[in-house]
């Protein structure tokens, strides 16, 4: 039985909703928002649901130390093989290779903080999942547990005990957290419009997330157990795929608001936005190196979706400063540094 994957992909005048052919039972919803014009960010504070803590390994204010990646290896999602699976690759773009290997969708890795293990989704027992395994390929395990909803977006928290991800198990979609193991899953978010693409600050403390919650779709902040939800961007068009710099100082996204999709900045309370790209294709889901210097980030700029990288100022049109990564004909999406 064919069925078509909904990928969240930003295209066109609007959400676009990625979509592949593959034979499976089960689809992936992705909601859709309005294109419009740019307005001031401002941070505004919503109600919260009312949720218990979670336990963060903190000190002061800061994650324990743990080893730190190195950063020379770029995980993405490629369809080169005929359908979706893990790659990684060096950040030259060079010495590509296919970590998982089957029949299923695999997509949307995330690196765990020391390099060890990434987290990542897969339709491979029915519907869509959260799983880990080695940096390696090695040792593919399932982290959640549902059997009649999806789960999307995993993203570790910076001292690697705690995973969050979004997933429709309540009726729509909401930001959990659990355990790197897979226990304690806690629902951080309750409200009818989606949130969902999260990503944590370098202190553990806050979570950045999209919500189409006023309408379209915006970026918001919340404390890690889910209270002081803030709005940070403001706009009647789409601002998503938030991604926080491994300093804290900055939040990079995507957004319409010059008309097309291009990658920008922020800082943590929505102020001081810098545009990066500016190209007529679409640019989206950006993640930074783990020095802060550049930007890994997927792009139609040349047909299909490949996956380029970029200094972190940006400094387009004409620099010479956004390098292509990928160039397989096929399409690649959600890289992660």
């Amino acid at each position: 039985m064919a069925r078509k994957l909904c990928l969240a992909i930003l295209r066109g005048d609007s959400l676009f909703v990625k979509t592949v052919t593959l034979v499976a039972p089960i689809i992936l919803a992705s909601a859709c928002g309005p294109a419009a014009t740019p307005a001031p960010s401002t941070a505004t504070a919503v109600p919260a649901p009312p949720t218990s803590a979670l336990p963060t390994a903190t000190v002061a204010g800061r994650p324990p130390s743990l080893p730190s990646r190195s950063g020379d290896q770029i995980a993405f999602s490629s369809d080169q093989d005929g359908d979706f699976e893990i790659w990684i690759m060096n950040t030259d773009g060079s010495g590509q290779r296919q970590l998982t290997d089957n029949d299923a969708v695999d997509w949307s890795p995330a690196w765990s903080p020391d390099g060890s293990r990434i987290a990542f989704v897969s339709d491979r027992d029915g519907n869509y999942e959260i799983y880990v395994m080695d940096a390696g390929g090695t040792n593919q395990r399932r982290l959640t547990q549902t059997t009649n909803a999806s789960e999307s977006f995993p993203a570790w928290s910076p001292d690697g005990l705690q995973i969050s991800f979004d997933s429709d198990r309540g009726g729509n979609w909401d930001v959990y957290v659990m355990a790197s193991d897979g226990s304690g899953v806690r629902r951080l978010t309750d409200h009818p419009g989606e949130d969902w693409i999260s990503t944590w600050s370098l202190d553990g403390l806050r979570i950045a997330f999209e919500s189409k919650r006023d309408g379209n779709y915006e970026i918001y902040v919340m404390n890690t157990d889910g209270t002081n939800q803030q709005r940070l961007t403001r706009n009647t068009v789409h601002d998503g795929f938030p991604s926080w710099s491994p300093d804290g100082s900055k939040i990079a996204f995507a957004s319409r608001r010059a008309g097309n999709l291009d990658i920008y900045t922020m800082d943590p309370a929505g102020g001081n936005v810098v545009r990066l790209t500016d190209h007529p294709a679409e640019d989206s889901s950006p993640s930074w190196s783990p020095g802060g210097t550049q930007i890994v980030f997927s792009s139609g700029r040349d047909g299909n979706d490949e996956i380029y990288v970029m200094n972190a100022d940006g400094a387009e049109p004409g620099s010479g400063n956004v390098r292509q990564l990928t160039d397989n004909g096929a399409q690649n999406w959600s890289p992660a540094w």
